[in-house]
C-alpha cells in the first residue's frame, strides 16, 4: 500500500497501523460526527494539550458536519484554533504529528486538518551558566527553539528582525533558525549560510556544535570558526552588527557567524562600565592569551638551553630547587599540565558539590606531594598555576580549550629548538590565523586585512560615542548606527 492520504477512513487507519507500529504514544481515537461521517483523530501524547483537546475540540468535532469542518476550496477550517493547516501529503501529516500538532482524518476527504495544540515540557528562563557577567541581563537562551526565537523578538521589536527555518536530521527532523535583520546583514553571507546548512545530510544534530564542525570552512583547526553564546544580550549585539545568529532546537546555544579572533576576546561587560577600565581588561586578556600560549614553553626554553637569562639571585634557588628533580623540563612541565587538564575536566564531570572540592583540594595536595617528593620543583608549581589562571581569563569555552591544548605543541618545540621553537611557533600561529575564515570573511580581521575603524575596538574599547560605526566584520549593508538603518551605506 502506498504511503497516500486515501478517502477511505479505513485505509489510512491501516496505513498509519504500518508507519506508527511500536508507537504506544500514538494515541488514536475513532468517532462520528453529527451527520454520522466516521473522523479519526491522532495524536502524539505528552507533546499535546489534552485538555484543550477535550474541551475546545472534540466537543466542536460532535457537532457539526464533514461540509462544516473543512472546507476544501477555500481551504478553510472551521474549529476554535488558532493556527491550523490543512494538507494532502502523508509525509507532512506525520511531521505534525510528530511535533505534537493533533491530525484529523475525515472519511470521503483526502485531506488532513492539523491543529496547532502543542504543550512541551520545557526548561524555565535562567541565568546563564558558563557567560557570567556583572552587569548585564541575567537571562540564558533555553533548549526550546520557539521560545529563543521570542527573546530575540523581546529584545528587538521591529520586524526586520527575521528567521529562514530549515529542517535538518534525517532521522530527527529538527528545526533550525537562521535570524538576521534585514537591511543589516549581507545577502550574500546570508545566503551562503543557509545553503552550508540547508546541505547537512546527517541523521541527527544534537548540538549546535554539531553544525559548526559541518560547515566549518577549515576542517584541521584547534581554534573555533563560529561564536557560541548563551547569552541573548550578546546575540542581539551581534546581529545589530550584521551578523547571523543560528538557533537549533533542543539546545541553549546559538552560533554566531561571521566572527573574527578577537571576538572571542570580547565580553558583555565591555560596554556597560567606563571605557578606560574595560580597555585595560580587554588588554589583561590579550595578556593573558600569550601568558596561557607561551609562559610553560619560555619555561622549558630558558631552563633546557638559555639558563644565562636568568638573574643570578633567581638562578641559585632555581638550580637547587631543580637539583632534586630526576626529569627534564619538558617531562617536569607535562607532569604538571596532565594532571591539571584531568582535575579540570573531573570537576566538570563530577556534581557541583564535589567537583568544587576535588578541584581545590586535589590542586593542593597533588602539587605539595609532588614538590615534597622531588617529582617537580617549587618554581614550575607557579609558572602552571599563573598559566591556568590566564587561560581562564579567556571569556568563550571553545577558544580556552583550542588555546590550552595548542600550548602542549609549542611546550614540544621549546624542549626541542629552544627560544627559536617558541618564536617559530609564534609565527606559525600568526599565519594560520591569518589563512583561516570564517564563512568567507578574514579570521585575523581587522589585523589582516587591516581596518582602521574596526582597530580601534580590538585592543582597546573606546567610548560609544565614538563607535558610530558597525564593524566590518559581516560587511553589513548600512555602516552607521543610528540613523541609516536599513538603508545602504554608499
Amino acid at each position: 500500500m502506498q504511503d497516500i492520504i486515501s478517502k477511505l477512513l479505513d485505509d489510512n487507519i491501516s496505513t498509519l497501523d504500518r508507519i506508527f507500529t511500536d508507537s504506544p504514544d500514538i494515541k488514536r481515537q475513532k468517532f462520528l460526527l453529527k451527520d454520522d461521517t466516521p473522523v479519526l483523530l491522532v495524536y502524539l501524547e505528552g507533546m499535546v494539550n489534552t485538555d484543550l483537546l477535550q474541551t475546545d475540540i472534540m466537543p466542536n468535532l460532535l457537532q457539526s458536519s464533514s461540509d462544516t469542518i473543512i472546507n476544501d476550496t477555500q481551504r478553510t477550517v472551521n474549529l476554535p484554533v488558532a493556527n491550523s493547516v490543512i494538507t494532502e501529503s502523508l509525509d507532512k501529516v506525520k511531521t505534525y504529528i510528530l511535533s505534537g500538532w493533533p491530525a484529523i482524518f475525515i472519511n470521503g476527504y483526502d485531506s488532513v486538518i492539523s491543529i496547532n495544540m502543542t504543550k512541551l515540557e520545557k526548561r524555565s528562563i535562567s541565568e546563564p551558566t558558563i557567560e557570567k557577567n556583572v552587569k548585564g541581563a541575567q537571562e540564558a537562551f533555553v533548549e526550546a527553539i520557539s521560545t529563543n526565537m521570542a527573546i530575540l523578538r523581546r529584545k528587538i521589536r521591529n520586524e526586520r528582525l527575521k528567521f529562514k527555518m530549515i529542517t535538518l536530521g534525517e532521522t530527527t527532523n529538527q528545526s533550525v533558525a537562521i535570524a538576521y535583520i534585514d537591511g543589516l546583514a549581507n545577502p550574500e553571507i546570508l545566503e551562503k549560510m543557509y545553503d552550508k546548512i540547508n546541505q547537512i545530510e546527517y541523521d541527527g544534530i544534537l548540538a549546535i556544535s554539531y553544525i559548526e564542525q559541518l560547515i566549518a570552512d577549515h576542517q584541521v583547526t584547534p581554534l573555533p570558526h563560529y561564536l557560541a553564546t548563551e547569552r541573548p544580550d550578546k546575540a542581539v549585539a551581534n546581529l545589530l552588527e550584521g551578523k547571523l545568529v543560528i538557533l537549533l532546537d533542543g539546545t541553549p546555544f546559538v552560533m554566531i557567524a561571521p566572527v573574527s579572533f578577537f571576538s572571542f576576546f570580547q565580553a558583555p561587560d565591555d560596554y556597560f562600565g567606563v571605557w578606560i577600565v574595560h580597555s585595560l581588561n580587554r588588554l589583561l586578556r590579550i595578556l593573558a592569551l600569550i601568558i596561557a600560549l607561551f609562559l610553560p614553553a619560555m619555561y622549558i626554553a630558558i631552563v633546557s638551553y638559555h639558563y644565562y637569562m636568568i638573574p643570578l639571585n633567581l638562578l641559585i634557588p632555581l638550580a637547587e630547587s631543580r637539583a632534586r628533580v630526576p626529569f627534564p623540563p619538558i617531562i617536569e612541565v607535562l607532569i604538571l599540565e596532565t594532571t591539571l587538564e584531568m582535575l579540570r575536566e573531573a570537576t566538570i564531570r563530577l556534581p557541583t558539590f564535589i567537583g568544587t572540592s576535588i578541584g581545590v583540594v586535589g590542586g593542593l595536595i597533588i602539587g605539595q606531594a609532588a614538590v615534597d617528593a622531588g617529582v617537580v620543583s617549587n618554581i614550575i608549581i607557579i609558572v602552571v598555576a599563573i598559566t591556568a589562571i590566564a587561560s581562564f581569563l579567556i571569556p568563550n569555552y571553545d577558544m580556552a580549550l583550542g588555546i590550552r591544548y595548542t600550548r602542549f605543541i609549542v611546550m614540544f618545540f621549546a624542549s626541542i629548538f629552544g627560544i627559536i621553537g617558541v618564536v617559530i611557533c609564534g609565527l606559525f600561529l600568526l599565519a594560520h590565523v591569518s589563512v583561516l575564515e570564517s564563512m568567507g570573511e578574514p579570521y585575523f580581521k581587522p589585523m589582516f586585512p587591516f581596518n582602521r575603524n574596526d582597530f580601534k575596538d580590538i585592543l582597546l574599547r573606546p567610548s560609544l560615542a565614538k563607535l558610530r560605526k558597525r564593524p566590518s566584520t559581516a560587511t553589513p549593508l548600512d555602516k552607521t548606527r543610528g540613523g541609516n538603518d536599513g538603508q545602504q551605506s554608499k
